[in-house]
Formats: structure tokens, sequence, C-alpha cells
């Protein structure tokens, strides 16, 4: 299990690699939420990226408007107010 939770700078993080493992969802997809804005400022560590554990909401209402509704990341980002 690679759901560790990390602390940095005092706020609780988990590296994508966790996320996806929590959420059964594919890494790439994950990677590609991370990278359109949608999961905030991520940090790096070693190799990896890890997002507050704050942000692990806004996955699942990402994971259940992309994939089991079929809205295109631009299109939730508009719903969720991200520029």
């Amino acid at each position: 299990m690679s759901r560790v939770r990390l602390i940095i700078e005092g706020e609780s993080y988990m590296t994508l690699e966790g996320v996806a493992e929590c959420y059964q969802c594919e890494l790439g997809w994950l990677r590609e939420v991370y990278e359109f804005g949608l999961l905030g400022d991520g940090r790096r560590v070693d190799r990896s990226i890890a997002i507050e554990l704050a942000m692990l909401d806004r996955v699942a209402d990402v994971l259940r408007m992309t994939v089991y509704q079929g809205i295109d990341l631009a299109v939730v980002a508009v719903i969720l107010e991200i520029d």
C-alpha cells in the first residue's frame, strides 16, 4: 500500500500514486487532471507529485464527472470555477 500520508510544512499530502490506488483510477488520468490544474498546487516528492489531502474530495468530484458522466476536463474546470 502506498497510501502514506506525508507532512510537508505542517500540511498533509498524498502522492498521486497513493491517490490513484485509493480511488482505483489510472495514474495517467490522475496526472492529466493534476496537470490541468484541477488539484491545486502539488509538491514534488522524490519522483512523484503529492497533493494536499484536502483535494481528495475534488478527486472524487472530477472522477465522477469525467469518468462516470463523460464530462470533458475543460468543462469540469468551468464547473469547478478553475482558470
